[in-house]
């Protein structure tokens, strides 16, 4: 409760908003107007399609942020990377993007209940491209990825983020807004990403008094 009170966690939890800023880019680049390609391969033809796991591909907002929240108030540092990794996996992202557009083909919504009516919606929002790599696979693994490099935080709490990052990931296969290629490519550029960010920070000092590290141990 004392860290929620802190003026330095609110601020560093106010650094979140720079996905947000980042997100804007999104639909400017979500277009066949640069040409496409599908990365389908027989895997994908494997997984089955159920509407019903939209429900879980949408959870990924409350996940990743309420992850970040605790990360932040848990450890600082973390925090900082795994945000900072996220940020820069984006830009790398919309840059795929950019020069190598892709595109999932999308099956028929034929269901009636809650799952295919979310779909549906989902469909209609979000077109069918900036496919490879997954942002949703993306930030999941990433928050996912440091909470497990924290020793402080329970088992319980590590298997539970890990459960929630594997749906999402997996949601993204099943209701086909992503093939395995999309999410593999995700989590190999999260893993790189945020390995040499942790390493590039074990070198650096901490800045003593600074806002941003006020109160970390």
């Amino acid at each position: 409760m004392q860290t929620l009170k802190s003026k330095s966690y609110w601020l560093s939890l106010s650094l979140m908003l720079s996905l947000a800023v980042m997100g804007l880019l999104y639909d400017v680049l979500n277009s066949p107007e640069r040409g496409f390609a599908v990365l389908s391969s027989p895997i994908d033809r494997l997984i089955p399609f159920v509407p019903g796991m939209s429900l879980p591909y949408l959870g990924w907002y409350p996940f990743v942020f309420g992850v970040l929240a605790y990360l932040c108030a848990k450890d600082r540092l973390t925090y900082y990377r795994v945000l900072l990794s996220m940020n820069i996996c984006v830009w790398i992202c919309y840059l795929i993007y950019f020069n190598f557009q892709t595109s999932v083909p999308r099956p028929e919504i034929t269901g009636t209940g809650l799952g295919a009516s979310v779909l549906g919606w989902l469909y209609s929002q979000d077109r069918p491209y900036n496919c490879f790599p997954s942002i949703h696979a993306l930030h999941s693994y990433l928050v996912m990825r440091a909470v497990l490099s924290v020793q402080s935080i329970r088992r319980y709490v590590k298997l539970l983020v890990a459960a929630g990052a594997a749906l999402i990931v997996l949601s993204t296969l099943l209701i086909k807004q992503h093939v395995i290629y999309d999410a593999l490519g995700a989590i190999v550029l999260g893993e790189c990403i945020f390995t040499i960010i942790t390493g590039l920070s074990l070198h650096r000092r901490r800045r003593k008094g600074s806002k941003w590290t006020e109160g970390i141990n």
